[in-house]
């Protein structure tokens, strides 16, 4: 698929999810505060462990875009733009793994298979600190 027509595709996706929170706002059908958002999100992990617990990968992949969408109905709710946040997190994530993965390196690892996720989230620890 052309790069561009993914971009311009995930784009729209936020858009439509970010276009349904505002017609449902002014509609009156909207969240009263954010900690009923914070709720719902949480909801759907709980949701996400059940489907998982399952086994059933259609509930699984409902569950998951549920908390994907109620993620961006936070954002809109606090009036973040949803595709400007969601780079920002992207940025973030790839300087701290770029981080991680420079600490494993100076540190004589060529790659992180087969160690355990504390020695994991240890050099994901040491990548945060050096941000």
């Amino acid at each position: 698929m052309d790069k561009n027509k993914l971009k311009k595709d995930q784009l729209c996706l936020l858009k439509r999810v970010e276009m349904q929170e505002l017609e449902a706002k002014k509609f009156g059908f909207y969240w009263e505060n954010v900690h009923q958002l914070i709720d719902q999100v949480q909801s759907e992990c709980k949701e996400i462990q059940e489907a998982l617990t399952e086994g059933d990968i259609s509930h699984l992949q409902e569950e998951v875009g549920d908390l994907i969408q109620a993620a961006i109905s936070l954002a809109v709710f606090c009036s973040l733009d949803p595709h400007e946040t969601l780079l920002k997190s992207i940025d973030k994530f790839q300087k701290r793994y770029d981080a991680l993965v420079a600490l494993a390196r100076r540190d004589g690892h060529e790659h992180l298979h087969q160690k355990s996720f504390d020695v994991l989230m240890e050099y994901w620890k040491r990548a945060k600190q050096h941000q």
